[in-house]
């Protein structure tokens, strides 16, 4: 099995290859093309669609697998193999294509475990965490032959509205980098290539609207949109990276040669292709319009560095294809268009696809029993406990009363590029365990009141709610978001893409939970859903314990269940900052103190901050000690578990950094990890990372540690900093760039 990598020998070839074909040939290299245009109405490949479409060939076959209309993967892999079989014997290019598809949650196929979303991951501050479970995605993808993913997300959610938070690692441009640089590593060790999106700043779009411009300057850019991508790049040399549908400062990233070609490739030493994002190439002319025609969209793009049109148009009908007549005319030199063709054949090279065109998935399992446990370790490291006054776990003789639109729909389980969500499919393609079958088996004394919607709860549903509560110890309540995408049309989904809202709870929902408060049952509300999303104070203060969790997957029922019960004690932690109300946004942690300042308006106030959680146990932080050595900080504290239960803590350093002309951020996370405790024990936890972490990007480009004091701050949030040390810097320490890794792992010694 081939590691995803390429070699020299992979670019040699590619030319070789590349020298060979015509112009036609080169230019159906740089198109990606649904699996679905190749077959007829039964799911069978149709020779008569492929000489239409693929006669010079294709570069890339999209959902073979996901595709959401044909669930038979046996089928659709022998339906591929006459597709490649096609392509390598009678189209005139004689390549094969590779298979991608989507992957930020578990490998969207019929029987792909579908792990917790990226956010709720990233509730888990366990970048070896992430290792595993892209080990098992990279392994499910490698043996249904699929040859690219189209992941990790590495977009930051700055603001809740926006709807795609749930397929991000957060607001916190260190933690995604981590959990990124992971990601990719373990895909690509199966010889699946990964690809980084979006690039760039597409989570910073102006009112946190989908594909909207995105108000940066360049220096945030570098200094927040840019580090996870830059990090994974340079730490885990991913082989693919998309373009985003946003623009940053009016320049379409379809179209941004300074980004694609200066700062990914030019700086970076980035060696892969650039991919568009469906459609990214068509906006240029439609949406953005920046050029007049075709032809213009299509060279724009390609002089930016785009390499690979994604599209779901017609063969003859897309923008790339008016690069053959661009090359006839003398308007595009072929040498250039030979660098793009040489990048995608290089990576067909590096995976083998060259010499083993052909899938060889015999219709067996794709998911094993160790990846259904992982992925229920996964969504119970995930699960954020955010309040609780004492009625968490519950005891097995309470009579407890299960509602909530939550509580019994699988889709409320799953984030919108997890398959039977994006497709809204009317029967589970893996199975799904929801919060009502994870309690049945722990808790006696259960019921369960019926809440059919998400968007619209009935008033019979909520007063007899109400009733049902009555004579029941505790109410639990399972609310929060329905998701899926925009293409649904669903006023029952409110995450996802192109699902941009307000970020509180809706209005139904919270009639149905004030109703609880008054049926005399202590309320327990589980909150599950895509972005941060808010609720009033006095539901707050009405409520005895809160229950977060980001769309915990296939296993997300018994996660939910076995914490709500005390088998598993909630160790996540916040990767976003929950806001009071929509007039708090934007409040995330660390934003500048002219940002966070009340001299003239209040203070952003978040509900949670970045980094809360809380457990069932007790810890303390002490001890903690910092300083420098050869270009490295070291920091060391002391974790002790007090509580009654053992625990996973997650201990996270910050720094407070000097200002210099630039105003950084009040507080920086440098730190990360997870420490298991045992009940009284007692553990030393060390953080090591290079200077280059407390770099910054300065007016005329310069990459700068200042001098001066920096504070170290340690605690289990960002609001709850219980330690604190300094390090001084005397002299300006200028860096001619920087590495891939920007953070420190926790290590217990």
């Amino acid at each position: 099995m081939p590691h995803a990598a390429i070699r020299p020998e992979h670019i040699l070839r590619a030319r070789e290859i590349v020298a060979r074909l015509s112009v036609e040939e080169k230019v159906a290299q740089l198109e990606a093309v649904p699996f679905t245009h190749f077959l007829d109405e039964s799911g069978r490949f149709s020779e008569v669609k492929a000489e239409e479409i693929a006669k010079y060939g294709v570069g890339i076959v999209k959902r073979v697998y996901g595709n959401g209309a044909f669930l038979d993967n046996a089928q659709m892999a022998r339906e591929f193999n006459r597709l490649q079989e096609f392509l390598v014997k009678r189209s005139t290019a004689r390549l094969p294509a590779m298979i991608e598809e989507e992957a930020a949650g578990g490998l969207m196929a019929p029987g792909a475990t579908a792990f917790p979303s990226p956010l709720a991951m990233a509730s888990t501050f366990d970048p070896e965490l992430m290792s595993r479970v892209a080990d098992a995605i990279g392994r499910q993808a490698r043996a249904l032959g699929v040859h690219q993913v189209f992941s990790p997300v590495l977009d930051l959610c700055i603001d809740p509205r926006w709807g795609r938070c749930e397929e991000t690692f957060g607001e916190d441009p260190r933690l995604a980098a981590a959990m990124g640089v992971s990601y990719v590593k373990s895909v690509q060790a199966h010889g699946v290539v990964a690809t980084l999106k979006h690039f760039v700043a597409y989570g910073m779009s102006e009112g946190g609207r989908n594909g909207a411009n995105s108000w940066v300057g360049e220096l945030d850019l570098r200094n927040l949109a840019l580090v996870p991508f830059e990090s994974a790049v340079k730490e885990a040399r991913p082989l693919s990276v998309m373009a985003s549908y946003n623009d940053v400062d009016g320049v379409p990233s379809h179209a941004n040669g300074l980004l694609i070609g200066g700062v990914l490739r030019g700086e970076w030493g980035f060696e892969g292709f650039v991919v568009s994002d469906a459609e990214g190439v068509t906006r240029l002319l439609w949406l953005h319009r920046v050029a007049r025609d075709a032809e213009e969209a299509a060279l724009l793009s390609l002089s930016a560095g785009i390499d690979v049109e994604n599209s779901y148009a017609p063969m003859r009908e897309r923008l790339f294809w008016s690069l053959v007549e661009a090359v006839r005319s003398g308007r595009l030199s072929e040498y250039i268009l030979d660098r793009h063709v040489e990048r995608v054949v290089a990576v067909k090279a590096s995976l083998g696809l060259l010499e083993n065109p052909y899938l060889s998935y015999d219709g067996g399992p794709v998911e094993t029993a160790e990846d259904r446990a992982l992925a229920r370790e996964a969504a119970e490291r995930a699960i954020i406990l955010l309040k609780n006054d004492g009625v968490l776990p519950l005891s097995r003789d309470l009579r407890v009363l299960l509602t909530g639109p939550g509580a019994s729909q699988p889709l409320a389980m799953l984030f919108d590029y997890h398959l039977q969500a994006h497709r809204s499919l009317g029967r589970q393609v893996t199975p799904v365990v929801t919060v009502l079958e994870g309690l049945r088996s722990l808790l006696p004394r259960l019921d369960h009141w019926p809440v059919s919607s998400f968007a619209s709860c009935r008033d019979k549903e909520i007063e007899g709610a109400r009733e049902a509560a009555r004579g029941h110890d505790v109410v639990v309540a399972v609310v929060g978001e329905r998701s899926g995408g925009f293409w649904l049309r669903d006023s029952e989904v409110l995450s996802g893409e192109g699902v941009d809202r307000d970020p509180t709870l809706p209005d139904c929902q919270l009639r149905l939970l004030r109703s609880l408060v008054g049926s005399g049952a202590r309320l327990v509300i589980v909150l599950i859903a895509g972005r941060p999303v808010s609720l009033p104070d006095d539901v707050i203060n009405a409520a005895s314990a809160v229950l977060l969790t980001f769309y915990p997957g296939e296993e997300g029922g018994n996660a939910i269940a076995r914490a709500l019960v005390g088998l598993v004690n909630p160790s996540g932690r916040l990767p976003v900052t929950i806001p009071s109300s929509v007039g708090d946004v934007p409040v995330r942690h660390g934003l500048r103190r002219s940002s966070a300042s009340d001299i003239t308006v209040r203070r952003p106030r978040p509900l949670f901050p970045f980094g809360h959680g809380l457990s069932y146990s007790k810890v303390t932080y002490s001890d903690l000690r910092a300083g420098l050595e050869g270009g490295v900080l070291r920091a060391g504290l002391k974790l002790t578990n007090e509580g009654p239960l053992e625990v996973e803590e997650v201990p996270q350093l910050y720094v407070s950094p000097p200002s210099r002309l630039y105003e950084r951020p009040s507080l920086e996370l440098i730190g990360l990890g997870r420490v298991r405790l045992g009940v009284g024990e007692s553990k030393t936890v060390s953080f090591e990372v290079g200077l280059e972490a407390l770099s910054v990007y300065m007016p005329g480009g310069r990459l700068l540690v200042p001098a001066g004091t920096y504070e170290l701050y340690a605690g289990p949030s960002s609001a709850d900093l219980r330690l604190k040390a300094e390090v001084e810097i005397k002299e300006d320490l200028e860096l001619r760039g920087r590495g891939g890794v920007l953070w420190a792992t926790a290590k217990a010694l």
